[in-house]
């Protein structure tokens, strides 16, 4: 990409919490916040692939959702297009059209109303956001995009409620594809596909990036996935609601410098675009989730509870408890995301990287390979 292009999505300082009522406090009607994001900091160029990784919990969706406004954010702003966007701003034409969120999710709670067919869901949204660019439009570029994304005709006369899980993902992607939105915030587009139609379903979504400049955020757990699709550009690692390390696609498996991610990198897949590595999702999530007992001593779900909680309340590094390499510093002050400057070497000391291994895009929250 070149550094010619202009800043499409800049999120600055953004902050999300949920409610937990019950306990002690549910008593007096309080309710417990559980924080998700604590302080984000992104910039999307135009036409920009942009990956986003990270174990369940933290906070990738969250994320997702709030700078789609689809959740209310307690702290921050979102600026897309060059405004910065109110609660009001999300439900403008202009927005929706530009900014679209796919997800398998959005269908799960539709009902057999026939408002909810898939023809009125794909026809009615193009009538309202017809596309501004000069390029096709209408019902005959509708069923065309219907059927580039692999879905048969005869599904225009079927709900949501009667598509497999894989369906609904092609669904929501063809329904953000024909608008030709600035920007595609894609969590876990794929995740329900096999790995031919996964493999398919992502060169299909490039395709149509280079084709109409659309910038994607591109969200997945596995970051076999995210490295595939994003290839050169950026992917970001995002632990406790924070991001605590950018590197390029290339290099996310060779070279990642915060601990966090190369614990991360090591309990999870080699890196192919196959669903979570080559074993089935359900012998791969248990054998994930013993290494994770093994690592860290906690599951995923109570580590991201506590780091994110840690990461809301005090300073210093909320991956220190689990860290193998963390010293005294750590607990004290928090990191910020710089350019990585440092590297261990074969003897496991630090050493300056060399001037021809600087990269940009090689960013992380770590005092040891960052000059804080």
């Amino acid at each position: 990409m070149s550094d010619d292009k202009k800043v499409l999505l800049e999120v600055n300082d953004l902050h999300k919490s949920y409610g937990e009522e019950g306990g002690l406090l549910g008593l007096f009607g309080a309710t417990k916040r559980i924080p998700a994001l604590n302080g984000v900091s992104v910039t999307i160029n135009e036409g920009e692939i942009v990956g986003l990784t990270g174990e369940s919990g933290s906070g990738k969706t969250a994320f997702g959702r709030t700078i789609a406004g689809l959740e209310k954010s307690d702290k921050g702003k979102i600026i897309f297009n060059g405004k910065a966007l109110s609660t009001a701003d999300f439900e403008t034409p202009a927005v929706k059209r530009q900014m679209r969120y796919v997800s398998e999710e959005i269908f799960n709670s539709m009902t057999n109303d026939p408002q909810n067919r898939v023809d009125r869901l794909m026809y009615d949204l193009i009538k309202r956001y017809p596309p501004t660019d000069g390029g096709p439009g209408g019902v005959a570029w509708a069923d065309e995009v219907f059927a580039k994304v692999g879905l048969k005709p005869e599904y225009m006369e079927r709900f949501p409620s009667q598509l497999s899980g894989g369906e609904k993902q092609r669904l929501a992607l063809a329904r953000a594809l024909m608008l030709r939105p600035k920007l595609i915030i894609a969590d876990e587009p794929v995740s329900n596909l096999d790995v031919t139609n996964r493999t398919s379903i992502l060169n299909l979504m490039r395709h149509f990036g280079r084709m109409y400049g659309i910038a994607y955020l591109f969200i997945s757990q596995d970051p076999a996935i995210v490295r595939y699709f994003v290839g050169e550009n950026r992917v970001m690692l995002m632990f406790a609601g924070r991001v605590i390390e950018t590197v390029s696609g290339r290099n996310l498996f060779d070279r990642p410098s915060h601990p966090y991610t190369k614990l991360l990198i090591k309990t999870t897949a080699a890196p192919s675009p196959a669903p979570m590595g080559a074993l089935e999702s359900a012998e791969k999530l248990e054998q994930f989730e013993d290494s994770r007992l093994e690592v860290f001593g906690s599951s995923p779900q109570e580590m991201s509870l506590q780091a994110n909680e840690i990461a809301a309340s005090k300073p210093g590094c909320p991956f220190y408890n689990w860290c193998p390499e963390r010293f005294e510093r750590c607990p004290k002050e928090t990191p910020k995301l710089l350019t990585v400057t440092k590297r261990r070497n074969s003897s496991g000391g630090i050493e300056p990287l060399p001037a021809a291994e600087l990269d940009e895009k090689h960013k992380a929250a770590c005092f040891w390979y960052i000059e804080q």
